[in-house]
């Protein structure tokens, strides 16, 4: 994946020419964002909702690639949240660290809903009037970073700069708000991640997909140092080469997609490893990545955590202008190895006989 160096040079020009002007709003504008903010404050109840939403824009807007790639993440996100009260986290972790950890995800999660899928319904908006509406933008809060690509998308529809971009703003986005911000870093960061890296050895973002045989097989990465925006940003745009730049795989992720509906349980993807029941007998001792018993109890999002309740008082701008941003643009190279699913399978087991280690140790 790579971008045309002369279309990057223009839009960086433009940012850094950017001038605040005020633009006077109609009626039918002040209306417009009102329906916007309605429609991202309904549905951003839980990590369920939202990640339903991502995927229900993606079979409307194919073109905005950006939504599919978040619908997985935002999967990955509540099977995140629901390990928290699965078995293995079960007895290892305090009640308060739980939900500190919790609320650094959920945070998270709902930030980057907020920032984005904004966004998203006013490209809709556009394409249903045929009239380029980001003027409107500023009025919802995002930042001026994002306007001459959505500008650009609009007039030549180019699926991978806009995907880019938007990596590149969300991460920003949660840097200050939540991944340095002086409460997460004291309570999760500094604390919880490293109680946790014994028992989670890797922290995995999974794709689940289907082949010719039917089973379940996993693509994805492992995310290391996630307190480094650049790296985060790099680990996105690997993603979304990953998604879309292997037309079988694809095409086979969703196929998983479409048909799976989102739980929050991993029951979702390997339904023989792990359970959506706490009363379900497991098998802690197997280590088959085909167990005849699962050996996970994995919770759906509805039995693990309540709905939250978000203010978004913080309206300040990550980009100033100036900023050099070339060099998040750097290409990134299609993988010609992918698939995880035997990999993970052992991280699986090695974290069962660690979770149930510690437990053993506090008892």
């Amino acid at each position: 994946m790579s971008f045309q160096e002369d279309r990057l040079i223009a839009i960086d020009q433009q940012l850094r020419n950017f001038k605040h002007e005020a633009t006077p709003l109609t009626q039918a504008d002040r209306r417009l964002v009102g329906n916007i903010h309605k429609k991202t404050s309904e549905l951003n109840r839980n990590n369920v909702t939202r990640t339903k939403a991502y995927l229900d824009y993606y079979k409307k807007h194919p073109e905005v690639h950006w939504a599919f790639l978040a619908h997985l993440v935002s999967r990955n996100g509540g099977w995140n949240m629901t390990d928290l009260k699965g078995s293995i986290l079960d007895r290892v972790l305090s009640n308060d660290a739980r939900e500190h950890f919790f609320s650094f995800l959920e945070r998270a999660n709902a930030l980057i809903f907020h920032d984005a899928y904004r966004q998203l319904l006013l490209y809709e908006a556009s394409k249903e009037r045929n009239k380029s509406l980001f003027y409107l933008l500023p009025k919802l809060g995002v930042s001026r970073f994002m306007r001459p690509f959505w500008n650009d998308f609009f007039e030549n529809k180019n699926s991978q700069l806009l995907t880019v971009a938007l990596i590149i703003n969300e991460q920003h986005y949660i840097e200050k708000r939540v991944v340095h911000h002086p409460s997460f870093k004291e309570k999760v960061l500094n604390n919880i991640i490293f109680q946790l890296q014994d028992v989670l050895q890797f922290t995995y973002v999974l794709f689940p997909f289907n082949v010719k045989d039917r089973k379940m097989h996993l693509t994805g990465t492992t995310v290391s140092d996630f307190t480094n925006v650049e790296h985060r940003i790099e680990i996105g745009k690997k993603l979304y080469c990953q998604l879309f730049g292997i037309e079988n795989l694809y095409s086979d992720i969703s196929k998983f997609a479409m048909k799976v509906k989102h739980t929050g349980s991993r029951n979702d993807y390997w339904s023989s490893m792990f359970t959506k029941s706490r009363q379900e007998k497991l098998d802690m001792t197997s280590l088959s990545c085909r167990p005849k018993k699962p050996i996970i109890f994995s919770p759906v999002l509805e039995d693990a955590w309540e709905d939250v309740r978000h203010s978004f008082t913080d309206e300040s701008d990550w980009y100033q202008v100036g900023s050099e941003i070339t060099p998040f643009f750097s290409k990134t190279k299609t993988p010609t190895s992918f698939d995880l699913t035997m990999k993970y399978c052992r991280d699986v087991h090695k974290m069962v006989v660690a979770s149930n280690a510690m437990k053993i140790i506090k008892n």
